[in-house]
């Protein structure tokens, strides 16, 4: 009886009958970490360009070159953000440091503010006295570089004029403030070393760490935590080797034992570089090779389940493959609080790899990829992010519809969907993409079954449309005054699919080659389907 029922279900065209589902645009985002079968919907396969929101996934803008710092045979190694009321920006190779808030011409390198250089990979902060307001950088081979615009750059040692005594300032390699003095890691060992409360020069403490950390190496950064949202009488001061290891300490007065006392030390997995960390709300989130870890759930769990807190825990496998490929080149991140989003570098590390950078919605911990950026350095600087290339360039990000002139290519795979049959064979007839604009969009919307992705050729660039007009200077008639999606509209990309398979997965390509930064939204995929006999 049982196989006649089955031979009767697997018969062509019994049983059939037509269905409409309709799939959300995967606002979960990017998620790699589960079983093909079982995926969370509202998730996708591959979500390259495409950036997950509250309420769907928007095109991300192009990005535009700001400065040249060199010919091309020095990377750009980092950004130095002097963020006072006076605003300025600086770019460093290994041997100079330039001013690139505003440049002349982006295709030939201003005159260096800094020369004979021997490091590029710096630590900066921002420190405010009753003095002025400065900025403090150290490379760990240089002497600590002190800035503010009255006086420009001057090279503190123990013999300058503004001075600081007690050890090498060229042996500093990190500095971040904690309780309102400047610490400093000691370069390729176990010592901190800080300065008096509210100063910018003086007497060097030392914080001996050796008899702390158990498996040996050497401290790479440090920074304030707190368990709490800002800076207060709980807050504590953290030290990290490049082990994994974490020591922290609580107190306001390293020099005296009883006043600077050691909270703990925890295990976490191996940092991916000393600026690969970022604040949210209190706490310290630290990029290390096994993901994006929050320090708070260190000191409460094994390293063996660190992973199941991570907050990249969605995309783990792809975060553990790269960070294998890429960590002979320190990663950083960056948050840009207006756009709620915080983007990770992954340098180019060799001649196969592509620019790559991992992009996290900070509201719903929802992750994407852009490709197409070179990102060797990372800065948020004055309301805006860029980031440095490993060919010289200095980039603006989100500010056209092009890479530089280069189409920006966006593609979203979503997971295997089971459209709410599961365990039967479908033949999907039709899919429709329903998106807000406010830009021109020519969008190629595809489809593949049963867990073998085909992605057809890209599509041509939707015509070029002018940008949002400057008042003055845009072409009547012709120039977008105002243009955000407030003034979007909805616009429905429809395709035939005929393809059957017991999973189906939609496909939606876009091609970006405009001046203007795109302003395009997808809300939902309908999905259109026929259902036959069971898979078994």
């Amino acid at each position: 009886m049982k196989s006649a029922t089955l031979a009767r279900l697997a018969q062509p065209g019994r049983g059939r009958r037509a269905q409409m589902t309709t799939l959300p645009a995967p606002m979960a985002g990017w998620f790699t970490a589960g079983n093909l079968a079982s995926m969370p919907q509202g998730t996708a396969m591959r979500l390259e360009n495409w950036r997950p929101t509250n309420t769907g996934i928007v095109q991300r803008g192009g990005s535009k070159t700001r400065a040249t710092i060199s010919d091309g045979s020095k990377p750009v190694e980092s950004f130095i953000s002097y963020n006072a009321t006076q605003k300025k920006l600086f770019a460093a190779t290994r041997t100079d440091i330039f001013d690139v808030t505003t440049v002349a011409n982006p295709n030939v390198p201003p005159p260096a503010a800094v020369s004979g250089q021997t490091s590029g990979y710096y630590s900066f902060v921002n420190f405010t006295t009753s003095g002025g307001e400065y900025l403090t950088a150290v490379n760990g081979t240089d002497p600590l570089l002190l800035y503010h615009p009255s006086s420009g750059w001057q090279k503190i040692t123990d013999t300058s004029p503004t001075a600081i005594t007690g050890g090498a300032t060229s042996t500093l390699s990190f500095v971040w403030v904690y309780r309102n003095r400047q610490f400093f890691i000691e370069g390729g060992g176990l010592r901190a070393r800080y300065l008096p409360v509210s100063s910018i020069a003086g007497a060097l403490g030392t914080i001996d760490l050796n008899g702390v950390f158990q498996r040996g190496g050497a401290l790479v950064f440090g920074a304030s935590w707190s368990v709490d949202a800002g800076d207060g009488l709980d807050d504590k001061c953290v030290f990290v080797t490049n082990q994994g290891e974490v020591a922290v300490y609580q107190g306001d007065n390293p020099a005296d034992a009883a006043k600077f006392t050691l909270v703990g030390r925890y295990d976490l997995a191996r940092p991916l570089g000393p600026r690969a960390t970022m604040r949210v709300g209190g706490d310290l989130l630290i990029a290390t090779e096994m993901g994006l870890l929050p320090i708070s759930q260190a000191i409460t769990k094994d390293i063996s389940v660190l992973d199941q807190s991570s907050v990249s825990r969605a995309i783990s496998p792809d975060w553990r493959r790269e960070a294998k490929a890429r960590r002979s080149l320190p990663w950083e991140i960056v948050k840009w609080p207006e756009r709620a989003y915080a983007l990770v570098s992954l340098p180019v590390t060799n001649g196969s790899q592509q620019g790559l950078c991992y992009v996290l919605n900070t509201e719903t911990g929802a992750w994407c990829t852009y490709t197409g950026w070179d990102a060797r350095c990372l800065v948020f600087h004055n309301g805006e992010v860029l980031f440095g290339t490993s060919n010289g360039k200095v980039k603006d990000t989100e500010v056209t519809g092009t890479d530089d002139g280069v189409p920006v290519y966006y593609t979203c795979i979503a997971n295997p969907d089971h459209l709410e049959t599961p365990g039967v064979v479908k033949t999907v007839l039709q899919a429709q993409a329903t998106l807000k604009r406010a830009t021109p969009n020519e969008s190629l919307l595809s489809g593949s079954t049963d867990y073998r992705v085909k992605l057809p050729a890209p599509p041509n660039p939707a015509p070029d449309s002018p940008a949002a007009g400057i008042w003055g200077s845009g072409r009547w008639d012709q120039a977008l005054w105002d243009a955000t999606m407030a003034t979007a509209f909805t616009d429905v990309v429809r395709t035939s699919i005929g393809l059957t398979g017991s999973v189906f997965q939609w496909q939606l390509q876009v091609t970006g080659a405009q001046a203007s930064a795109p302003m395009v939204e997808l809300v939902s995929v309908d999905v259109s389907f026929e259902t036959g006999a069971t898979a078994l």
